[in-house]
């Protein structure tokens, strides 16, 4: 937690120089699912973020959702803290790197985590990597590669596509072992809002499938409206 904290001072003072642009988010989601498998039991969430980004490519921000990690759990409440920088590589490809520090206030056990994050974008498609070697303090080490396009149907409406794959010694030594994840939805803007809605399915075998309460990782229909500010 100190070393983020640092990490989004110096982000401040390497910045000050410059003029800051303060930006955030609020949201509603019909579940809170993280990489395909649910952080709130299924039931809807309430997401914000706050974010301020500086000429110089570097940015910084908070990130908070309620959370349902079943019976037994005193967790409500996720607080993700990040630190990052962004640039153009030319024309057509820019780069972004971050490192993220997951929390989570009240779980029984001490869950937090920190993950670098890797992602290289051309045009509308995105390849984003990420890594922790202590997820969710669990010793074991996790890793995630994600592929994103969003093809333009109208000014106003997007196609979205994503596949996402989990891996490494956590995901190796648990139930579902390595997965893929997929979504395909459609986004767009109506009167200031931002709308969602994506059909999220994965390859989880039928045996290791959870389709209700915490950790449920069955297909669903997502469903989300923001707006930034």
């Amino acid at each position: 937690m100190k070393k983020v904290l640092t990490g989004l001072t110096l982000a401040v003072a390497m910045g000050s120089a410059q003029a800051a642009e303060i930006s955030g988010t609020v949201g509603f989601t019909n579940d809170y699912r993280f990489r395909g498998i649910s952080q709130s039991s299924g039931d809807a969430a309430i997401q914000g973020s706050l974010d301020a980004a500086f000429d110089n490519g570097i940015y910084a921000g908070v990130w908070g959702s309620n959370v349902d990690f079943g019976a037994g759990e005193d967790a409500h409440l996720e607080v993700d803290y990040y630190v990052g920088y962004g640039a153009d590589i030319n024309d057509d490809f820019s780069y972004d790197l971050s490192l993220n520090y997951y929390t989570y206030p009240g779980y029984s056990s001490d869950a937090d985590y920190t993950e670098v994050m890797a992602g290289l974008y051309y045009g509308d498609l995105a390849l984003t990597l990420a890594y922790s070697n202590d997820f969710f303090q669990t010793g074991e080490s996790a890793s995630y590669v994600a592929v994103d396009y969003s093809y333009g149907l109208t000014d106003e409406i997007s196609l979205d596509l994503h596949a996402g794959h989990s891996f490494g010694d956590y995901w190796g030594s648990s139930d579902i072992e390595d997965y893929e994840d997929y979504s395909i939805g459609i986004s767009g803007s109506v009167a200031g809002l931002d709308l969602s809605a994506a059909y999220l399915f994965n390859d989880v075998e039928d045996a290791d499938e959870t389709n209700s309460d915490a950790f449920r990782n069955d297909d669903t229909l997502l469903l989300t409206v923001s707006r930034s500010f």
